[in-house]
């Protein structure tokens, strides 16, 4: 029986060598990580050490991560915190920030894209400013990479926060947050191989994150909640990985040129979104004009291909991707969109499975 393909990883990538090892050896450690006895101070021990993990993977200082539930939490957190005051955000953002309310319109990209820089500075000069930006560093459904140091270097020098949603960029570039100088980052532990319901909240500058939670002293007073310690470790486990294999995930570099040209061999009318700029190498978002993604997404996966539509928070609904409009995806693109998403243990083989099922369901839909 051929193995069923997993293409998925934007949504959840697979658990990293390590992880799941880690992440056992501290179900049986009783302590909290609040309690001043052995066992808290153990647990206190495995908490930091994560810390330490994961900022050396972002190039943060450990002292200004705060860990939570995930970046949804991370970016509701920042967006309730400034959304009063003023909030510019891009239209290629996830839904758990473009769906918040903001006092500012949104920010155009371009038809690759990428931020429009141009209209970014109009956005930001308009009175009264805005007193953040939030960018996202890479889309979740294109891959494509956003221009942040110079969104920050813009925003910068009107003195405006940013804050960058980099959950599809960690473990897939290299980042370093000191160079960067974004005021605030959000971390989601499943998009790098981590388990699933832990996250983080960088911030720099010497600027303390706002505070959702309240009602307890966890986290230094920033994120009330008993620390979830597997959680934690898990996450760490799975940054140290990604720190030690990024050269490796560099590598997919030429299974997603190998896969696109492939790709396009099999129908002419394919659209492959953000090809011509710099992406992400684990990211492929393709299109069929006139094809239905619903009706593909089954016959993929009655074929053993797991892969989505757009991003994962509407796989249960397949619905047309505010991303590929924003970017002027027109109504027969946008039905037909896929994505495909790999990483760390996708094989030749894989894609080659993918190519083959493709081959097959694409003749059908178009017909």
């Amino acid at each position: 029986m051929k193995e069923h393909v997993y293409l998925d990883y934007n949504a959840t990538c697979p658990l990293r060598p390590g992880v799941r090892e880690a992440i056992l050896e501290v179900l049986d450690l009783p302590g909290n990580a609040s309690s001043i006895h052995m066992h808290g101070r153990e647990a206190r021990k495995k908490v930091e050490h994560a810390r330490k993990q994961i900022a050396e993977l972002i190039g943060a200082n450990q002292e200004k991560i705060t860990f939570n539930s995930g970046a949804t939490e991370g970016n509701n957190t920042i967006m309730h915190a400034y959304a009063p005051q003023g909030v510019l955000v891009s239209a290629i953002e996830h839904p758990c920030i473009i769906n918040l309310e903001h006092s500012m319109a949104l920010v155009d990209v371009t038809e690759d894209g990428v931020i429009d820089l141009d209209h970014f500075e109009e956005m930001i000069s308009k009175s009264p400013p805005p007193l953040l930006a939030s960018v996202m560093m890479v889309n979740n459904e294109t891959g494509v990479i956003q221009p942040l140091k110079e969104i920050v270097e813009i925003s910068h020098n009107r003195g405006i926060k940013v804050h960058t949603d980099a959950t599809q960029a960690v473990g897939r570039m290299n980042i370093d947050l000191f160079l960067l100088n974004a005021d605030y980052m959000t971390l989601s532990s499943h998009k790098i191989g981590g388990p699933q319901g832990i996250g983080a909240l960088i911030t720099t500058n010497d600027i303390e994150p706002p505070v959702l939670f309240h009602g307890g002293g966890q986290e230094k007073s920033r994120r009330a909640g008993t620390e979830n310690i597997p959680g934690i470790v898990g996450f760490g486990a799975a940054a140290e990985h990604a720190r030690k294999n990024l050269e490796k995930y560099a590598t997919l570099k030429n299974e997603q040129a190998y896969l696109e040209s492939e790709l396009k061999k099999l129908n002419e009318d394919i659209i492959i979104y953000g090809e011509n700029v710099d992406r992400v190498h684990n990211t492929t978002c393709f299109s069929i004009p006139g094809a239905n993604a619903e009706t593909m997404l089954i016959a993929f996966d009655l074929d053993g291909i797991s892969l989505s539509s757009g991003s994962a928070c509407s796989s249960g609904k397949v619905s047309h991707s505010h991303v590929l409009k924003a970017m002027g995806a027109g109504d027969e693109e946008l039905k037909g969109a896929l994505r495909l998403s790999y990483g760390w243990a996708t094989t030749r083989e894989h894609i080659d499975q993918f190519l083959n099922a493709a081959e097959k369901i694409i003749k059908r839909v178009r017909n």
